[in-house]
């Protein structure tokens, strides 16, 4: 299985060369690595300028990380489609893995690797993570579907997982789309075709930082409702009956957590215009039922309301040092499952 290494980059003058020495380190080298320049300000290009011919540089002016994502698709030859982002570190048996995973499950169209949160470039693999694949967890579409949108953390990076050109092409031209929910959108219509595989050891070092999208939720969600308003026509037409019936169950529950956020911002009337149209989206009583209870607390003196939650992601640097992530990391609380 022949592999590319797909790199969107915007100013990563930072982080770009521990990026990119994480890859020359691998123990099974990828066939390909692509860098996209997206519009970069700062001195990033000059930072990769150490690596030579090895790797391959195109640019083009700034169109944000889903159209680049696209086109470094595009411009891919390998069987193997591994994004990896630009502040964001692979351990050097990260590609053997995912490439051993999609050998032994050919059923799968992507394969996914745990990850561990960090503030910065630094060795973080203080022991060496299991490699035991007999521990890889095959995962079917629906249950996919499902355990994306209520533990988002746990594949919530394209620098987790490994993806078959073959599964890319079905999606089509554009695979992505609705920039820092990118991934979302991809993953979600990725459950339409078919299953994946999961392995919990974490072989990528995820940089958590105060200033990206996914850090602050209360920009991050309202994409993420409009993914879901967009991709509502394809799951509501599916053969797929868990599918079918898992899709409204989701959309309701981020409409609801985008709620929260909205309640927890000061603007109620807002809040309650996506409770309203949760129980549209999903009239089973029980998704009627949490949304109505949250309607009816928004209307509550602001003293007996309840605490709702913050728009801002912790920042791993509150940590002692590198975490093993949590499922809710880079997603909101996914407490509310129904």
């Amino acid at each position: 299985m022949t592999i590319s290494v797909l790199i969107p980059v915007y100013n990563a003058a930072r982080t770009i060369e521990a990026t990119l020495a994480s890859v020359m380190r691998q123990t099974v080298a990828p066939d390909e690595i692509i860098l996209l320049l997206d519009g970069c300000t700062d001195d990033t290009e000059d930072r990769i300028g150490r690596f030579g011919n090895r790797i391959t540089v195109a640019r083009q002016e700034n169109r944000g990380v889903a159209l680049t994502r696209n086109r470094l698709a595009g411009m891919a030859r390998g069987e193997l489609l591994a994004y990896l982002d630009n502040d964001d570190f692979w351990h050097p048996k990260y590609l053997e893995t995912q490439r051993a995973l999609l050998r032994s499950h050919p059923g799968a169209l992507a394969s996914f690797c745990g990850h561990v949160d960090v503030a910065g470039p630094d060795e973080v693999w203080r022991e060496e993570p299991s490699l035991d694949l007999a521990r890889a967890e095959w995962i079917d579409q629906v249950e996919f579907f499902e355990r994306y949108n209520r533990v988002t953390g746990l594949f919530g990076s394209m620098s987790f997982a490994c993806i078959r050109q073959a599964a890319m092409k079905q999606l089509g031209p554009e695979p992505f789309q609705f920039n820092g929910v990118d991934d979302s959108y991809l993953f979600c219509r990725l459950s339409l075709l078919g299953g994946v595989v999961f392995l919990d050891s974490p072989l990528v070092a995820y940089l958590v930082r105060d200033d990206s999208l996914s850090a602050n939720r209360l920009k991050m969600l309202p994409q993420w409702v409009k993914v879901f308003e967009t991709l509502a026509p394809e799951f509501q037409k599916t053969r797929i009956e868990g599918l079918r019936a898992a899709f409204p169950i989701a959309y309701a529950v981020k409409r609801r957590n985008y709620a929260k956020m909205l309640l927890g911002a000061g603007r109620p009337g807002e809040a309650r215009g996506q409770l309203w149209r949760s129980m549209a989206d999903c009239p089973r009583p029980v998704s009627v039922g949490k949304s109505a209870a949250l309607w009816a607390a928004s209307l509550l003196p602001a003293f007996l309301q309840p605490r709702w939650p913050s728009a801002r992601r912790a920042s791993a640097a509150a940590a002692d040092g590198p975490q093993l992530s949590s499922p809710s990391v880079g997603a909101p609380p996914q407490t509310d499952r129904t």
